[in-house]
């Protein structure tokens, strides 16, 4: 279903595009970094749920450590 609001979104766009070209590509580059900071966080999210869910104790754990300390600075960076 069309909406008006996705209507005059499409219609921004490709006056955007043609009046300010840098200003479309950096939107598409924010875009990219968007969904590519989204999928390093689930990955990050997926090893530290494994390191929890070890049988190890994760306070003895130097491995698990590291991979905590690692995603810590990963998120950090990203937000």
């Amino acid at each position: 279903m069309i909406t008006y609001e996705g209507l005059n979104d499409q219609l921004l766009g490709i006056l955007v595009k043609k009046e300010r070209p840098d200003l479309a590509s950096e939107k598409e580059r924010l875009i990219i970094e968007g969904a590519n900071n989204k999928k390093q966080l689930a990955e990050i999210e997926d090893k530290i749920l494994q390191v929890l869910s070890g049988n190890k104790n994760i306070l003895t754990d130097e491995s698990a450590i590291n991979i905590l300390t690692a995603s810590k600075v990963t998120s950090n960076d990203i937000s």
